[in-house]
């Protein structure tokens, strides 16, 4: 039997997001709400997810902004914060700190910790996750683990490394993660024949389902097609197990 968790990612970014996370949760296929804390609908994405009893995670940010505290200042592209990421830690911490804070002022149960884009995997960063998720008592990371690694070659299979030394890392420090996550090789556009394909390779595992859908295209035109997919009767039943 596979324990699949349901996350819907970048939570408060805009209207059209909160719209389509109500739309999944009252039809009972989301398990988590990740809620980017720089987004311009928080206090409403939180409130959502209080109403609806669904489990949240900080979708930590420090590449889109605008960012929490005056002093900082970060790159934008993965491979700028790959060769920066160690230098940056003490920023970033104090940073992704201010922004769980911010969750939580807003009555956000905080229960996982994730980041945008999956920063936390990068060196310097990955022990300022673990780190502030001991901190605040929060026992579940997210570990880019990828069984579909190969559509987005070569990143796909850089990030899959990153994280798969995460996941031991987060493991060693008492902190949990599913052992797959799906999602990253069609993010935005995540289609029915890719969840048949992908969620057969990795069963018999926990699995981590990250969507991205929204009532209209805010970075992706596949969105309003993730919506769809997660209000149709076979995503309810595919997941449910």
């Amino acid at each position: 039997m596979t324990r699949v968790t349901v996350t819907i990612d970048d939570g408060g970014m805009n209207e059209a997001v909160n719209q389509a996370a109500a739309l999944c949760m009252d039809a009972g296929v989301v398990n988590r709400f990740s809620i980017i804390p720089t987004g311009a609908r928080v206090p409403a994405a939180c409130e959502l997810a209080m109403s609806m009893g669904v489990a949240v995670s900080a979708h930590l940010d420090c590449c889109s902004g605008p960012f929490l505290l005056p002093e900082s200042c970060f790159p934008e592209g993965f491979t700028s914060w790959a060769l920066h990421s160690v230098r940056l830690a003490t920023q970033v911490r104090r940073e992704w700190s201010a922004q769980i804070e911010r969750l939580l002022g807003l009555g956000a149960m905080v229960t996982s910790l994730d980041s945008h884009r999956h920063l936390h995997h990068l060196p310097g960063l990955r022990d300022v996750l673990i780190d502030i998720a001991r901190e605040y008592r929060i026992g579940t990371v997210r570990a880019a683990v990828l069984p579909d690694r190969m559509r987005r070659y070569p990143m796909g299979v850089v990030l899959h490394g990153l994280g798969v030394r995460f996941s031991e890392t987060a493991a060693r420090a008492g902190l949990s993660s599913a052992t797959w996550m799906l999602g990253f090789g069609e993010s935005g556009r995540v289609g029915r024949r890719y969840l048949e394909r992908y969620m057969g390779t990795a069963g018999g595992e926990d699995m981590e389902i990250v969507m991205h859908p929204a009532t209209e295209a805010v970075w992706s035109q596949g969105q309003p097609g993730e919506l769809e997919l997660m209000l149709s009767d076979w995503f309810a039943e595919r997941t449910a197990r």
